[in-house]
């Protein structure tokens, strides 16, 4: 096996990565980092630095960090050493160790991937003989073999990305985010919650539990009420937050109807038409019940729509940095405008 090359996927997450390679593993990771705040949880924990799950589990002895939060990494040496820990961390799940060669292509939010390039390769650096950067929306167009003229929307964590994609690497003016994801849902339902029941008591935890559980919008309106457990003022509680839930996963929808229509009228008019008809919805945000058919609806001023929901949004992206790393020779990689070391 010494002779063989490793290929490893990343797809590096605001809120969860996943890590798999051509040698079959499968990893994911909460991207989250935790330190020890002091000497006695050092000792107790007995390691410098813990990732994901296990951070969370020791969240009162840590000092937590979200390198990717934003959709960016942090401009603080701080930062860009715990995204370079976390990112070997990722490929140190795979044995690497085990061969010669290992090749990485990470996808990364929209922003991140054209601005912090080089945070990103200096951190692959010490674990990877080679890495590519490229977008998280192009990663699952490439997955789904879907890179022919269609518009993609991933909506992860800490914003949404949107991108053309057209059979060749998408340029900085062919992609647009914003903070619209996850976080802001989850931020919006404590305030929608908390608007109609004084004194609730809410932890951005409990938000993003009950979105992953209970998430919809008005094109997929739930039988039952929305039924959830938390304390009024230290007073446990069983109360109905339906319409807070539906307000809060509607409130992402404006800012990802306009970027659509600002991508699709900036592209090639001889084009419209098949980005139209070719959107896909990604990323844990596409679990949101209805979001498809609720895209759909409001774009249908612009025409013929098709919003295509994929069924795997955690993996895809992995999968598709993946495939691309099998696929596309590494000296082909600087003719695709990307970068490798």
């Amino acid at each position: 096996m010494a002779d063989d090359v490793l290929y490893i996927g990343i797809d590096l997450g605001t809120f969860r990565s996943v890590m798999v390679s051509s040698d079959s593993h499968e990893e994911e990771e909460l991207t989250v980092i935790g330190t020890p705040k002091d000497a006695i949880a050092k000792n107790f924990l007995k390691r410098d630095v813990l990732f994901g799950e296990e951070a969370l589990k020791n969240r009162l002895a840590l000092n937590l960090y979200r390198p990717l939060e934003k959709g960016v990494i942090k401009d603080t040496s701080e930062d860009r050493k715990h995204i370079a820990d976390f990112i070997t961390h990722l490929i140190a799940l795979a044995d690497p160790e085990e061969y010669n060669r290992v090749v990485s292509v990470i996808g990364a939010p929209a922003e991140a991937s054209h601005v912090d390039k080089t945070a990103i390769f200096d951190a692959a650096a010490g674990s990877v003989n080679a890495a590519m950067i490229i977008s998280e929306p192009f990663a699952v167009a490439y997955a789904l073999d879907m890179i022919e003229h269609t518009l993609v929307i991933d909506i992860g964590a800490g914003t949404a990305d949107l991108c053309r994609v057209y059979g060749t690497i998408p340029g900085p003016g062919d992609q647009m985010h914003t903070g619209h994801g996850g976080d802001f849902v989850d931020a919006e339902l404590i305030k929608q919650i908390q608007a109609k029941y004084n004194g609730a008591q809410i932890t951005k935890d409990m938000a993003r539990r009950w979105k992953e559980q209970f998430s919809f919008v008005s094109t997929s309106t739930p039988k039952n009420p929305v039924m959830v457990d938390f304390s009024i003022e230290g007073k446990a509680m069983t109360l109905d937050i339906t319409d807070c839930m539906q307000a809060a996963c509607e409130s992402i929808v404006d800012p990802i109807v306009e970027n659509v229509k600002t991508l699709i009228a900036d592209s090639n008019p001889e084009f419209h038409d098949q980005f139209r008809a070719n959107m896909v919805l990604a990323g844990g945000g596409s679990g949101i019940k209805g979001l498809g058919a609720m895209i759909e609806r409001r774009l249908s001023d612009m025409g013929d729509v098709n919003v295509h929901v994929v069924d795997d949004p955690v993996r895809l992206g992995a999968m598709g940095g993946l495939r691309l790393a099998m696929e596309v020779p590494e000296d082909m990689w600087k003719n695709l405008t990307l970068a490798s070391r």
